[in-house]
Protein backbone atom coordinates (compact mmCIF):
# COMPACT_ATOMS: atom_id res chain seq x y z
CA UNK A 1 0.00 0.00 0.00
CA UNK A 2 1.58 3.32 -0.86
CA UNK A 3 0.83 6.76 -0.49
CA UNK A 4 -1.57 8.15 -3.38
CA UNK A 5 -0.13 11.01 -6.10
CA UNK A 6 0.71 14.05 -4.05
CA UNK A 7 1.09 17.74 -4.98
CA UNK A 8 2.52 20.52 -3.83
CA UNK A 9 1.71 24.34 -3.97
CA UNK A 10 2.87 27.22 -3.13
CA UNK A 11 4.09 28.21 -0.13
CA UNK A 12 3.79 30.84 2.73
CA UNK A 13 5.32 32.10 5.63
CA UNK A 14 4.42 32.53 8.87
CA UNK A 15 7.08 33.79 11.20
CA UNK A 16 9.94 31.15 10.73
CA UNK A 17 7.16 28.97 9.60
CA UNK A 18 6.43 27.77 5.68
CA UNK A 19 3.26 25.91 5.09
CA UNK A 20 2.79 23.75 1.27
CA UNK A 21 -0.38 23.57 0.94
CA UNK A 22 -0.76 19.59 -0.03
CA UNK A 23 -3.21 18.12 -2.30
CA UNK A 24 -3.42 14.12 -2.99
CA UNK A 25 -5.53 11.91 -5.56
CA UNK A 26 -8.45 9.29 -4.17
CA UNK A 27 -11.97 9.88 -3.82
CA UNK A 28 -12.19 12.54 -0.84
CA UNK A 29 -15.27 10.72 0.96
CA UNK A 30 -14.25 8.43 3.95
CA UNK A 31 -17.97 9.09 6.29
CA UNK A 32 -15.84 9.64 9.29
CA UNK A 33 -16.10 12.68 12.44
CA UNK A 34 -12.91 13.68 13.96
CA UNK A 35 -11.60 16.84 15.92
CA UNK A 36 -14.47 18.56 18.45
CA UNK A 37 -16.91 17.48 15.58
CA UNK A 38 -16.41 13.29 17.10
CA UNK A 39 -18.48 12.59 20.18
CA UNK A 40 -16.06 10.31 21.82
CA UNK A 41 -15.99 10.69 25.72
CA UNK A 42 -12.37 9.78 27.04
CA UNK A 43 -12.31 8.89 30.53
CA UNK A 44 -9.61 6.92 33.17
CA UNK A 45 -9.91 3.24 33.14
CA UNK A 46 -12.73 1.69 35.30
CA UNK A 47 -10.52 -0.93 36.37
CA UNK A 48 -8.26 1.37 37.78
CA UNK A 49 -6.40 4.60 36.18
CA UNK A 50 -3.23 3.81 34.56
CA UNK A 51 -0.59 6.23 32.87
CA UNK A 52 -0.62 4.44 29.77
CA UNK A 53 -4.16 3.83 29.11
CA UNK A 54 -7.48 5.47 28.73
CA UNK A 55 -10.82 4.33 27.76
CA UNK A 56 -12.24 5.85 24.74
CA UNK A 57 -16.31 5.66 23.37
CA UNK A 58 -17.50 7.06 20.62
CA UNK A 59 -20.99 7.97 20.66
CA UNK A 60 -21.93 9.52 17.76
CA UNK A 61 -23.21 7.63 14.64
CA UNK A 62 -20.28 7.39 12.18
CA UNK A 63 -16.43 5.68 12.67
CA UNK A 64 -14.27 8.67 14.52
CA UNK A 65 -10.89 9.12 14.08
CA UNK A 66 -8.49 9.93 17.05
CA UNK A 67 -5.00 11.46 15.67
CA UNK A 68 -1.76 10.18 17.44
CA UNK A 69 -0.70 13.88 19.38
CA UNK A 70 -3.82 14.62 20.37
CA UNK A 71 -4.25 15.66 23.49
CA UNK A 72 -6.31 14.24 26.22
CA UNK A 73 -6.85 16.81 28.70
CA UNK A 74 -7.86 16.36 32.15
CA UNK A 75 -8.60 13.38 33.78
CA UNK A 76 -5.62 11.89 36.43
CA UNK A 77 -3.24 13.65 34.46
CA UNK A 78 -3.14 14.91 30.57
CA UNK A 79 -2.13 12.38 28.14
CA UNK A 80 -1.60 12.57 24.55
CA UNK A 81 -2.86 9.58 22.20
CA UNK A 82 0.40 7.13 21.10
CA UNK A 83 -0.97 6.53 17.41
CA UNK A 84 -3.90 6.94 15.13
CA UNK A 85 -7.19 5.46 16.31
CA UNK A 86 -10.67 4.75 14.80
CA UNK A 87 -13.52 4.17 16.50
CA UNK A 88 -16.82 2.59 14.94
CA UNK A 89 -20.17 3.86 15.75
CA UNK A 90 -21.10 2.82 19.96
CA UNK A 91 -17.17 1.34 19.86
CA UNK A 92 -15.24 1.30 23.03
CA UNK A 93 -11.94 0.69 23.10
CA UNK A 94 -8.45 0.72 25.66
CA UNK A 95 -6.27 2.67 23.64
CA UNK A 96 -2.63 3.82 24.26
CA UNK A 97 -1.46 6.98 25.97
CA UNK A 98 1.88 8.98 27.15
CA UNK A 99 1.30 11.38 29.84
CA UNK A 100 2.50 15.06 29.15
CA UNK A 101 2.59 15.91 33.06
CA UNK A 102 4.78 14.73 34.93
CA UNK A 103 4.09 16.65 38.02
CA UNK A 104 0.16 15.68 38.43
CA UNK A 105 -1.68 12.51 39.49
CA UNK A 106 -4.97 13.48 40.84
CA UNK A 107 -6.68 11.20 42.48
CA UNK A 108 -10.44 10.82 41.71
CA UNK A 109 -10.41 12.47 38.84
CA UNK A 110 -12.14 10.68 35.88
CA UNK A 111 -12.98 12.60 32.71
CA UNK A 112 -10.87 14.14 30.02
CA UNK A 113 -11.63 16.94 27.74
CA UNK A 114 -11.07 17.05 23.67
CA UNK A 115 -10.36 20.19 22.34
CA UNK A 116 -8.66 18.81 19.22
CA UNK A 117 -5.73 19.91 20.13
CA UNK A 118 -2.45 18.45 19.22
CA UNK A 119 1.24 18.10 20.66
CA UNK A 120 4.06 20.34 19.38
CA UNK A 121 5.88 18.46 16.90
CA UNK A 122 8.70 18.31 19.08
CA UNK A 123 6.54 15.63 21.44
CA UNK A 124 4.95 14.45 18.49
CA UNK A 125 8.04 13.06 16.84
CA UNK A 126 8.60 11.06 19.49
CA UNK A 127 5.28 9.10 19.25
CA UNK A 128 7.03 7.27 16.00
CA UNK A 129 10.53 7.02 16.84
CA UNK A 130 12.01 4.12 16.68
CA UNK A 131 14.94 5.01 18.53
CA UNK A 132 16.83 2.31 20.22
CA UNK A 133 16.47 3.09 24.36
CA UNK A 134 18.99 5.33 25.87
CA UNK A 135 20.60 4.60 28.78
CA UNK A 136 17.34 2.30 29.67
CA UNK A 137 14.98 5.44 28.88
CA UNK A 138 11.61 4.22 27.37
CA UNK A 139 9.36 6.24 25.15
CA UNK A 140 7.12 7.98 28.23
CA UNK A 141 11.15 9.11 29.80
CA UNK A 142 11.75 10.67 26.32
CA UNK A 143 8.49 12.67 25.90
CA UNK A 144 9.21 13.83 29.20
CA UNK A 145 12.99 15.17 28.42
CA UNK A 146 10.60 16.81 25.37
CA UNK A 147 8.12 18.14 27.45
CA UNK A 148 10.85 19.16 29.59
CA UNK A 149 12.88 21.81 26.78
CA UNK A 150 9.60 23.81 27.33
CA UNK A 151 10.20 24.53 31.28
CA UNK A 152 13.82 25.33 29.85
CA UNK A 153 12.99 27.40 27.23
CA UNK A 154 9.65 28.89 28.67
CA UNK A 155 10.14 28.56 32.05
CA UNK A 156 9.00 25.61 34.44
CA UNK A 157 5.17 24.51 35.00
CA UNK A 158 4.21 23.81 38.13
CA UNK A 159 3.61 19.82 36.91
CA UNK A 160 5.84 20.16 34.21
CA UNK A 161 2.27 20.55 31.86
CA UNK A 162 2.53 20.50 28.15
CA UNK A 163 -0.96 22.02 28.07
CA UNK A 164 0.36 25.21 30.70
CA UNK A 165 2.74 25.85 27.87
CA UNK A 166 0.55 25.78 25.29
CA UNK A 167 -2.11 27.75 27.16
CA UNK A 168 0.43 30.83 28.12
CA UNK A 169 1.79 30.34 24.40
CA UNK A 170 -1.73 31.04 23.09
CA UNK A 171 -1.97 34.32 25.58
CA UNK A 172 1.94 36.30 24.07
CA UNK A 173 2.36 34.10 21.15
CA UNK A 174 4.67 36.26 18.91
CA UNK A 175 3.13 34.73 15.55
CA UNK A 176 -0.77 34.38 15.25
CA UNK A 177 -2.37 31.16 13.93
CA UNK A 178 -5.30 33.44 12.49
CA UNK A 179 -2.62 34.93 10.22
CA UNK A 180 -1.80 31.21 8.78
CA UNK A 181 -3.38 30.72 4.90
CA UNK A 182 -6.35 29.47 4.72
CA UNK A 183 -7.28 25.82 3.13
CA UNK A 184 -7.87 26.19 -0.05
CA UNK A 185 -10.25 24.00 -1.81
CA UNK A 186 -9.63 20.54 -1.35
CA UNK A 187 -6.31 20.72 0.24
CA UNK A 188 -5.65 17.35 2.10
CA UNK A 189 -2.39 18.16 4.23
CA UNK A 190 0.85 20.70 4.25
CA UNK A 191 4.56 20.05 4.00
CA UNK A 192 6.03 22.36 7.10
CA UNK A 193 9.76 23.81 7.01
CA UNK A 194 11.47 25.21 9.74
CA UNK A 195 14.58 27.17 9.53
CA UNK A 196 14.70 26.35 5.45
CA UNK A 197 14.51 22.49 6.57
CA UNK A 198 11.39 20.34 5.52
CA UNK A 199 10.24 19.26 9.53
CA UNK A 200 6.96 17.35 8.63
CA UNK A 201 4.25 16.16 6.10
CA UNK A 202 0.78 15.30 7.21
CA UNK A 203 -2.10 14.63 5.09
CA UNK A 204 -5.67 13.13 5.33
CA UNK A 205 -7.88 11.18 3.02
CA UNK A 206 -10.48 13.79 2.49
CA UNK A 207 -10.28 17.60 2.54
CA UNK A 208 -12.82 18.10 5.62
CA UNK A 209 -10.89 15.68 7.92
CA UNK A 210 -7.81 18.07 7.25
CA UNK A 211 -9.42 21.31 7.86
CA UNK A 212 -10.61 19.79 11.00
CA UNK A 213 -7.19 19.72 12.48
CA UNK A 214 -5.20 22.29 10.22
CA UNK A 215 -5.04 25.33 12.80
CA UNK A 216 -4.41 22.95 15.64
CA UNK A 217 -1.12 21.62 14.08
CA UNK A 218 -0.17 25.20 13.16
CA UNK A 219 -0.80 26.49 16.60
CA UNK A 220 1.22 23.42 17.95
CA UNK A 221 3.97 24.27 15.83
CA UNK A 222 4.32 27.94 16.53
CA UNK A 223 5.26 26.50 19.96
CA UNK A 224 7.94 24.34 18.42
CA UNK A 225 9.59 27.58 17.42
CA UNK A 226 10.65 28.81 20.56
CA UNK A 227 12.83 25.71 20.86
CA UNK A 228 14.73 26.84 17.53
CA UNK A 229 18.20 28.24 17.66
CA UNK A 230 18.46 31.77 17.02
CA UNK A 231 20.21 31.20 13.82
CA UNK A 232 17.32 28.99 12.12
CA UNK A 233 14.65 31.05 13.37
CA UNK A 234 15.84 33.49 11.37
CA UNK A 235 16.76 32.06 8.22
CA UNK A 236 14.02 32.54 6.26
CA UNK A 237 11.55 30.77 4.41
CA UNK A 238 12.29 27.08 2.74
CA UNK A 239 12.57 27.19 -0.84
CA UNK A 240 9.38 25.00 -2.86
CA UNK A 241 12.13 22.77 -4.18
CA UNK A 242 12.80 20.94 -0.67
CA UNK A 243 9.39 20.93 -0.08
CA UNK A 244 8.55 18.71 -2.95
CA UNK A 245 11.93 16.87 -2.72
CA UNK A 246 10.16 15.59 0.63
CA UNK A 247 6.92 15.14 -0.61
CA UNK A 248 8.47 12.62 -3.36
CA UNK A 249 10.52 11.03 -0.69
CA UNK A 250 7.21 9.96 1.55
CA UNK A 251 5.40 9.47 -1.47
CA UNK A 252 7.46 6.45 -2.39
CA UNK A 253 6.69 4.74 0.96
CA UNK A 254 5.56 1.54 0.99
CA UNK A 255 3.31 0.06 3.75
CA UNK A 256 2.80 -3.39 2.33
CA UNK A 257 -0.64 -4.82 1.84
CA UNK A 258 -3.42 -4.22 4.08
CA UNK A 259 -4.74 -7.81 4.36
CA UNK A 260 -2.18 -10.06 4.18
CA UNK A 261 1.31 -10.68 6.25
CA UNK A 262 1.67 -11.05 10.04
CA UNK A 263 0.34 -7.05 10.38
CA UNK A 264 -3.02 -8.27 9.16
CA UNK A 265 -3.80 -9.24 12.64
CA UNK A 266 -4.10 -5.96 13.51
CA UNK A 267 -6.96 -5.04 11.66
CA UNK A 268 -10.04 -3.60 13.23
CA UNK A 269 -13.35 -3.99 12.20
CA UNK A 270 -16.09 -0.86 12.61
CA UNK A 271 -19.16 -2.04 10.49
CA UNK A 272 -18.27 -1.71 6.81
CA UNK A 273 -15.26 0.20 7.36
CA UNK A 274 -12.29 -1.69 8.43
CA UNK A 275 -8.66 0.05 9.88
CA UNK A 276 -5.37 -0.99 10.49
CA UNK A 277 -2.01 1.26 11.58
CA UNK A 278 0.83 1.91 9.12
CA UNK A 279 3.71 2.83 9.83
CA UNK A 280 7.16 2.95 8.36
CA UNK A 281 11.09 3.99 7.67
CA UNK A 282 13.31 4.94 5.31
CA UNK A 283 16.74 5.94 5.45
CA UNK A 284 15.99 9.49 7.72
CA UNK A 285 11.93 9.35 6.54
CA UNK A 286 9.70 7.89 9.37
CA UNK A 287 6.22 7.71 8.50
CA UNK A 288 3.19 6.44 10.47
CA UNK A 289 -0.63 6.84 10.01
CA UNK A 290 -4.08 4.86 9.71
CA UNK A 291 -5.32 2.86 6.36
CA UNK A 292 -9.31 2.43 5.72
CA UNK A 293 -10.95 -0.55 3.68
CA UNK A 294 -14.08 0.24 2.64
CA UNK A 295 -16.51 -2.11 0.59
CA UNK A 296 -15.52 -1.87 -3.15
CA UNK A 297 -12.65 0.37 -2.54
CA UNK A 298 -9.16 0.03 -2.54
CA UNK A 299 -7.57 0.89 0.75
CA UNK A 300 -6.70 4.04 1.49
CA UNK A 301 -4.89 6.23 4.16
CA UNK A 302 -7.41 8.29 6.28
CA UNK A 303 -4.48 10.06 7.88
CA UNK A 304 -0.20 9.95 7.33
CA UNK A 305 2.62 12.09 8.62
CA UNK A 306 5.76 11.85 7.01
CA UNK A 307 8.74 13.54 9.45
CA UNK A 308 12.48 14.44 8.58
CA UNK A 309 14.06 12.66 11.27
CA UNK A 310 17.65 14.81 11.03
CA UNK A 311 15.52 18.13 11.41
CA UNK A 312 17.67 19.52 14.39
CA UNK A 313 13.83 19.99 16.27
CA UNK A 314 14.28 16.57 16.45
CA UNK A 315 17.10 15.97 17.67
CA UNK A 316 17.46 15.50 21.79
CA UNK A 317 19.36 17.39 23.59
Amino acid sequence: MRVQQLHVGVGSTLGPLTIFPVWTAGPGQLGISTGTHADIVVTELASGAQVGKLTVTNNGPRPALLLEGELLEGGQQHRTCARDVVLGAGETRDIDTYCVEAGRWQAGETNHRRQGRRAPLNVRAELVSRTEERGGAGPQDRIWERVRRFDAARGPSATSSLLDHLDAHRANRRFDVADAPNPIEGQRGVVIGLGRQPLLLEVFGTHTLFRRHYRQLVESALLDVELLPLHLRGAGAMPGERARDFAAAVQAMNFGTFDDGLAAVEIRQHGALRSRNVGGRTGPLEGAGIAVALPDRQPELAHLTGWNTRHPLMEIA
